[in-house]
């Protein structure tokens, strides 16, 4: 035996560190973390436990800086003191994405926290001792991240006091390819909407397809350092709007379906100069519900964009009114991807027609039709003249594909995969779903990783039915125009309800996410419902002049109570 060995026991060996684990470091962990710190319900909650986040850096801060779906007055939160929706900026109609970014960083930074930047593998309960998703293995080298955290998952439990670490995480670090268990006695969730989506072509995965689905575990910060990755010319929605990922004037891009990414895809691509051709299978109309996102349109019989407006009001009623406002862009309907493979210094899309009509408009309102036997679309005179000079002609290849196909929580990396095992409740609040939980209360998923956990994703909603989540997604319906159905609007008020924020002492006044109920408390029932019959459609209320004018131009003084952004926390 070694010398001064003699005494140890497990006595003296010191057990881990225990902590509340927050996974995510994204704007709905943040508004997690500072909603708990400042009700006393959370402050309880956490009581001497140290806070830890694990997850990757907040990504706002190098996406493509565009304007978000919403203006400034929609993008605050519950008891932030740097406030995105204040100092920042528009952008085509919407709040600068950049300074969104840095405020919520800023936030972030003011909180008493540590930091882990790995990613979730599993969370183990100390009766299960569970395995891992067996999808992990299947990933893009996903072999050696699976026996990394099989090296770590059999590990036996610390002799921890009765309830005092009942879970534990695995977490798989990329830089150095080890794994990690951190122990935990309570867990929140809050890792956004999921992993983006890459759906195959007609013809199945190619190696092009199948590495647009970058692997979970490489955060943007990893992968935009290989050149394997970054290089890529076939990317999903959300690794094309990164800042990392530069396009040149002049190159060819093609969006092949709409929603708040494929816009901001196409966003980027007119500010580069890019010959964008942007279509989906059956039509883009469904964005531009969004009065922020017709900036996108050209001005009828003028040279620029159209100013932020609910599409009806100014004769936007059909597929054919929607013209870009670059003459390099054009915007189609019915095809799809029929396959995707490399190509010389390109990308090879072969195109198919889907439904009865397969058109792309250019910006002289030219209607190009889909040839169906080379997999093309067809150039009009005049936008072949316009790229000429870029060197693009009539083909199949493109510099960069993007395939923004929406994002999926059901997948590796995502609650149901780290957390299959661990059974789910509804959390209630304001008499809707605001966050789900485990039956001991210990570990909950917050935000959007709650709004499209698997069964309550708003695609399941009834609308004439009572459970929590069809209440949930019926209140969804009465508030702002979002850029995303489970946006910031929605995740902020109800992960601030979950974590008991609002009371009657702080009662939430946010015209803008008040429910019906709340608003005739303060105005009464004539009135509420004028402010929810018009906030919908609208992007919400920003004055009160506005909120008057939505009223019939009443000059009620209750209305003077109500606020239109959450205030700025001192």
């Amino acid at each position: 035996m070694e010398a001064g060995l003699e005494g140890l026991n497990v006595v003296n060996v010191l057990l881990p560190p225990v902590y509340y684990v927050i996974v995510g470091r994204g704007p709905m962990a943040v508004v997690n973390h500072r909603t708990l710190r400042a009700s006393a319900w959370g402050r309880d909650r956490i009581g001497e436990l140290p806070v830890l986040h694990v997850g990757f850096p907040n990504p706002w801060p190098r996406y493509l800086r565009h304007g978000l779906g919403q203006p400034n007055h929609l993008l605050s939160f519950p008891a932030f003191a740097n406030q995105p929706s204040v100092g920042g900026g528009a952008i085509d109609g919407g709040l600068d994405s950049q300074h969104f970014g840095r405020q919520i960083s800023r936030e972030f930074d003011t909180l008493d926290a540590e930091v882990i930047e790995a990613w979730v593998g599993l969370i183990q309960t100390q009766a299960g001792m569970q395995a891992i998703d067996p999808r992990i293995a299947a990933e893009i080298g996903g072999g050696a991240v699976r026996d990394a955290i099989n090296l770590r998952i059999q590990d036996p439990w610390p002799d921890f006091d009765d309830g005092e670490a009942p879970y534990r995480l695995c977490l798989y670090n990329p830089v150095n390819g080890t794994a990690r268990l951190v122990y935990a006695a309570k867990i929140d969730i809050c890792t956004g909407p999921g992993r983006p989506i890459v759906g195959p072509p007609n013809n199945g995965h190619s190696d092009e397809t199948t590495r647009a689905k970058t692997p979970p575990w490489l955060s943007p910060e990893r992968w935009s350092q290989q050149p394997v990755w970054r290089d890529r010319r076939t990317l999903n929605g959300v690794d094309a709007i990164r800042d990392e990922v530069v396009w040149n004037v002049g190159d060819r891009v093609c969006v092949t379906a709409g929603g708040g990414v494929g816009l901001n895809a196409a966003e980027k691509a007119r500010n580069r100069q890019c010959a964008l051709d942007w279509f989906g299978r059956t039509a883009l109309m469904a964005i531009f519900e969004n009065p922020r996102n017709i900036t996108f349109l050209r001005e009828p019989n003028t040279n620029g964009s159209r100013a932020p407006a609910p599409r009806r009001t100014v004769g936007i009623n059909g597929e054919d009114d929607l013209i870009a406002s670059s003459r390099r862009a054009r915007m189609g309907r019915g095809a799809t991807v029929a396959s995707v493979a490399a190509a010389d210094n390109a990308v090879e899309v072969r195109l198919a027609g889907a439904g009865n009509e397969h058109i792309i408009r250019d910006w002289w309102g030219n209607r190009s039709q889909l040839n169906a036997g080379e997999g093309r679309w067809t150039l009009s005179a005049a936008y072949g003249e316009e790229i000429a000079a870029l060197e693009v002609v009539e083909s199949r290849e493109y510099d960069r594909l993007v395939i923004p196909n929406g994002q999926e929580t059901d997948d590796v990396g995502h609650p149901r995969s780290f957390a299959h095992h661990l059974v789910f409740r509804e959390v209630q609040e304001a008499n809707r779903l605001v966050a789900l939980e485990t039956a001991d209360q210990r570990v909950r998923v917050l935000g959007a990783a709650c709004n499209n956990y698997p069964g309550f994703a708003q695609n399941r909603w009834e609308r004439n039915g009572n459970t929590p989540r069809d209440r949930m997604w019926s209140f969804h319906a009465t508030l702002p125009v979002s850029a995303v159905v489970d946006g910031f609007i929605i995740c902020g008020v109800n992960t601030a309800l979950a974590n008991h924020y609002f009371t009657e002492q702080n009662p939430n006044r946010n015209v803008n996410t008040m429910t019906l109920d709340e608003l005739r408390a303060v105005v009464g029932d004539e009135l509420a419902g004028r402010i929810i019959d018009a906030r919908h459609a609208r992007n919400g209320y920003s004055s009160l002049q506005e909120l008057r004018a939505a009223c019939n131009n009443s000059q009620d003084v209750r209305l003077a109570q109500l606020e239109f952004a959450y205030p700025v926390a001192g």
